[in-house]
């Protein structure tokens, strides 16, 4: 089995979660990655990577990206209380 790549992992998340408007599937789509990212690197390095590319996503697109940057906003909340 291939190893992990961080790229391809915050690609698809990015892309799966543009193409859906349900906040349950983002919030899956994004759990999934970042469990996928901590296998590689640090929590704290996944949550800067996939928030990192978040923010550029939802700058670049800003119309497709609403669901996902709401769930994203919820998540760093969280982590914050947390």
């Amino acid at each position: 089995m291939p190893e992990p790549n961080p790229t391809e992992i915050v690609t698809n998340c990015i892309e799966r979660s543009k193409a859906t408007a349900d906040p349950d599937l983002i919030v899956d789509y994004i759990s999934e990655a970042l469990g996928l990212l901590q296998m590689e690197v640090t929590e704290e390095d996944a949550f800067a990577m996939l928030g990192g590319a978040i923010d550029e996503a939802v700058a670049e697109d800003p119309a497709r990206t609403v669901a996902l940057f709401d769930v994203w906003s919820d998540f760093a909340e969280q982590r914050k209380l947390g």
